[in-house]
């Protein structure tokens, strides 16, 4: 749902690698030397929250996905704790996904401004003035927004809804990498639509190249 600053690739990489495969590759891990399912699913989401401890050691911010990964992780801990059930430990990424999918959905309903827009806003403040200035001016790109929204968040509860499917049919072994593959591969698709839209739209090559013309016949709505 972001477009990518030409400085932001490295970090993007980096978080991919530990918040994506080091869980996944820790979890087969531990499973490869016998570790029950159950404490290998809680120590193989342990990565991702100490990445946004490091984080927050050298920057003493806290951002709402650091939040996210750490409320994640104590969530881990508590039903491990009390139930000591695999099945639910995998299938409460499908029911925070389908709280992702409302956030998404409900923003285009009951925030001015859709998720979308707000979270490329805020990883491009340089670049924050001249989106405001776009989407104040411009409906073609207040549209693609919106648009990118539904098909965020229709791709966020299609992932909750194959989750707990999944989570309660198939082998516990199976899941995390079906799980994983299926972010992999909806983030990868999304993201080159979302580049697609925004080029054809003419947003990308305003941010980064020659500015384009405004478009002079589109009125706020």
């Amino acid at each position: 749902m972001t477009v990518t600053a030409p400085g932001e690739t490295r970090q993007t990489i980096v978080a991919v690698l530990v918040d994506v495969v080091l869980p996944l590759a820790c979890y087969y891990a531990l499973r490869a030397f016998d570790v029950s399912e159950t404490t290998a699913l809680v120590v193989s989401g342990l990565p991702p929250a100490l990445r946004v401890a490091a984080t927050f050691a050298r920057t003493r911010r806290l951002d709402a996905m650091g939040l996210f990964v750490v409320l994640l992780v104590l969530l881990n801990l508590g039903t491990a704790a009390i139930t000591g059930d695999a099945r639910l430990l995998l299938v409460r990424g499908g029911w925070l996904s389908l709280l992702v999918a409302g956030w998404l959905l409900g923003s285009l309903v009951l925030g001015g401004r859709p998720v979308t827009y707000l979270a490329c806003r805020s990883l491009l403040p340089g670049k924050a003035g001249h989106l405001d200035h776009l989407w104040e001016t411009r409906a073609s790109f207040r549209r693609i927004w919106r648009l990118l929204t539904v098909l965020w968040g229709g791709a966020t509860l299609l992932g909750c809804a194959l989750n707990i499917v999944a989570a309660y049919t198939l082998p516990v072994d199976v899941v995390p990498a079906l799980d994983t593959g299926w972010h992999i591969g909806s983030f990868v698709v999304l993201q080159i639509v979302t580049q697609i839209l925004l080029r054809g739209e003419g947003t990308l090559g305003e941010l980064w190249h020659s500015p384009k013309p405004s478009h002079p016949t589109d009125q706020p709505t």
